[in-house]
């Protein structure tokens, strides 16, 4: 098995005990698993090549603000992946890990002119555009630059879906997306626009999407939308359909990938464009976790706290999501049951990882793991309160490596600077 795993009463991540990386990395710290990375690439691929012809095989982008640390990003690379940006920060890190920038597609409501620059300069797959004003700046762009940019324009659906409503992103409300009413206004603008080349639609409705209907019906309005836009005499060659693949966090419903694979044969497939697909939480979030040690366990009159090093800082999905993340011990796992409020050190009362959590008996110097924090983890750290950044570990089998080290103090200080007026 790969993945976070109990083997002779200690947890590993792989064959990995996590004791180990504690006592030679220290705590708080993220730690990856390589192997369970490359399976959920390889499930979600080995899907659709068993529901689609294998002439029109998806490009599987990952969508790299999860998690993009360049050694997890070359895992992926390495696997076959293409890429989904969403900064000009992203390209660098996506180059430097050796993605080709032809297998790049960069999507985000604010696409700087410098982003937008250099995404032309590399020569990327594609703009996926997401406003009318975005669409005459690429333009005006591209034209100064004497570049031809291929865009396709981000469709707004109006279908709701994602486990929160701060992740959702397909609704009429949320910032995300041109209306139906007007993509026939923006191909009828590109059409008139001398740099640019509109290709087709992109749709991403959001994170956590469980329940295949959903995708079906977001699916079928694509569709008609392709129709009614190739009746007006624009041409689709592309459409990207986005990701939104649920992992586990307490329990829930995984995605029926075979039936999803069959909609997009069954409805996405007939309309004989390319495909492309935006998968990130799914690839790396069960794969990862927040390895920390217990500082104190505090008992009150009205409830008893076990404090970790790991705070709301390195881990902020609870406090900003409300978000469930599984915890467990390291070691001791057989213990008798307590219950406890997990918190960190950081003086918030938000810095709170779980509520009247059922653990075995835990002390000080003990270790636990906050699960499924490979997606949305590292990559939303802060040094909120002057805290240093965690390190990263990936495990690969039975070896394992420091892939960012621990940020220092005084590297957190160096970054300031006092006026000489002062």
């Amino acid at each position: 098995m790969v993945g976070f795993v109990e083997k002779n009463g200690v947890l590993h991540c792989d064959d990995v005990a996590l004791p180990v990386i504690a006592a030679e990395v220290d705590t708080p710290v993220y730690v990856y698993s390589a192997a369970h990375i490359r399976a959920q690439y390889d499930a979600l691929a080995g899907a659709m090549v068993k529901a689609l012809p294998e002439t029109r095989q998806p490009m599987l982008c990952y969508a790299c603000k999860a998690n993009s640390n360049l050694a997890v990003l070359k895992v992926l690379q390495a696997q076959g992946s293409g890429l989904e940006i969403v900064s000009e920060g992203e390209l660098h890190r996506g180059l430097a890990a050796g993605f080709d920038a032809g297998r790049i597609v960069a999507t985000g409501v604010g696409k700087q002119d410098s982003e937008i620059a250099v995404c032309l300069d590399k020569g990327i797959h594609q703009f996926n555009v997401e406003s009318l004003p975005e669409l005459e700046n690429i333009q005006a762009i591209a034209a100064q630059m004497d570049k031809s940019a291929d865009v396709v324009f981000r469709l707004n659906p109006n279908v709701s879906g994602g486990g929160h409503h701060k992740i959702s992103t397909g609704r009429a409300r949320d910032k995300f997306g041109i209306s139906v009413e007007r993509i026939f206004e923006a191909f009828e603008m590109a059409q008139g626009m001398s740099h640019i080349n509109a290709l087709g639609l992109s749709m991403h409705i959001g994170s956590q999407v469980s329940t295949v209907e959903t995708f079906e019906d977001a699916f079928k309005k694509l569709a008609g939308i392709v129709t009614d836009i190739r009746a007006a005499g624009h041409e689709i060659t592309r459409l990207d359909i986005g990701g939104g693949f649920p992992i586990i966090y307490n329990e829930e419903d995984l995605l029926d990938f075979d039936a999803y694979a069959n909609w997009v044969n069954e409805i996405i497939e007939p309309l004989g464009t390319e495909i492309i697909m935006e998968p990130g939480r799914y690839l790396v979030g069960n794969g990862g976790a927040l390895l920390t040690e217990v500082l104190y366990v505090k008992e009150t009159s009205d409830r008893d706290f076990l404090v970790i090093d790991a705070a709301m800082n390195d881990l902020i999905r609870p406090t900003l999501y409300d978000a469930y993340h599984g915890i467990e011990a390291v070691e001791n796992r057989d213990a008798q049951e307590r219950v406890y409020d997990v918190v960190g050190p950081i003086c918030e009362t938000g810095d709170t990882f779980s509520q009247e959590r059922s653990l075995p008996e835990m002390a000080r110097g003990d270790l636990a793991v906050i699960k499924s924090a490979g997606a949305y983890g590292f990559c939303m750290a802060s040094n909120y309160n002057t805290r240093p950044l965690p390190a990263e570990v990936l495990v690969d089998g039975d070896q394992f490596t420091v892939i960012r080290k621990r940020q220092t103090y005084q590297e957190i200080i160096d970054k300031d600077i006092i006026p000489e007026w002062l």
